[in-house]
């Protein structure tokens, strides 16, 4: 698997994780928590599951699932904390998606300057 094939099951791990993620945390919280604020927490637990996984390990749940990795382009290992989270918000814009119709690497790659590999 390489490529966009390999992007693309990253994503649909990733969303499918990312997903019972936060119903599990929702069904725990369900008593203490406001509805109004349930966006808020699904936002936040999609920033941090992206953030911290590909911070501290480089991979997300589905990147360590496909044996694959982020890393910054050569040349352009300076400021990798920096790079991550511009790569995590990159992803909340609705286009970001559609790029990869258009690109191999989308568009929170190229700003962030990352890309993926295989292992």
């Amino acid at each position: 698997m390489t490529g966009k094939t390999l992007r693309f099951a990253n994503f649909i791990l990733d969303t499918a994780i990312y997903f019972l993620l936060v119903v599990f945390i929702l069904i725990i919280l369900r008593n203490s928590i406001e509805q109004e604020k349930v966006k808020w927490i699904s936002i936040s637990i999609y920033f941090l599951y992206y953030f911290l996984f590909e911070y501290f390990k480089g991979q997300t749940l589905g990147k360590i699932i496909t044996r694959s990795r982020v890393i910054a382009l050569p040349d352009k290992n300076k400021n990798y904390f920096l790079r991550i989270i511009l790569r995590t918000f990159m992803r909340f814009i609705p286009i970001d998606i559609l790029s990869y119709l258009f690109s191999y690497r989308g568009l929170h790659d190229w700003i962030s300057q990352t890309t993926i590999i295989k292992l």
